[in-house]
């Protein structure tokens, strides 16, 4: 991939995931990819805004951002993966704009998941520099995987 193009980096911001997320954000910006990373999203002025203020303000960033992107990398737990995050992989799917997912279990995944995946790759925590960064260089077809119904 040209490493110009804005990649989007989707995937948990809980509270362990969000240590995952940072890794790969530097692995990605230390190799000269350009990111966006929702999780790193600041509103200015956010404690002044009501609830539903913030989080309009929130989805219209993002959803500017998905449309920026000319790369969406989801990297998931497996299954029970977010429903934003889901959200925005159906997203990108119906603007038909690449989709790479990492998933960092051997574990089940949905098959809405893996079908709208141009790439599909497993990855354990051991290996994930070499797989997200193969991941983006090359985005290979889909790896097989398990696949459940959800």
């Amino acid at each position: 991939m040209d490493k110009d193009k804005l990649i989007y980096l989707a995937g948990s911001c809980s509270k362990d995931q969000r240590p995952v997320m940072e890794k790969i954000a530097k692995i990605l910006r230390d190799n000269g990819y350009r990111l966006y990373c929702p999780f790193e999203l600041k509103i200015e002025n956010a404690w002044d805004y009501s609830q539903e203020d913030w989080a309009q303000k929130v989805f219209e960033a993002d959803l500017n951002a998905l449309d920026r992107a000319e790369m969406f990398l989801m990297i998931t737990p497996g299954r029970n993966g977010t429903a934003g995050t889901n959200w925005e992989q159906g997203y990108m799917y119906a603007k038909k704009k690449p989709i790479i997912v990492v998933q960092i279990t051997d574990d089940e995944t949905s098959l809405m998941t893996f079908c709208s995946a141009g790439s599909f790759y497993n990855a354990s925590k051991d290996d994930l520099e070499d797989t997200i960064l193969k991941a983006v260089e090359n985005n290979q077809p889909r790896n097989k995987c398990k696949t459940i119904l959800t």
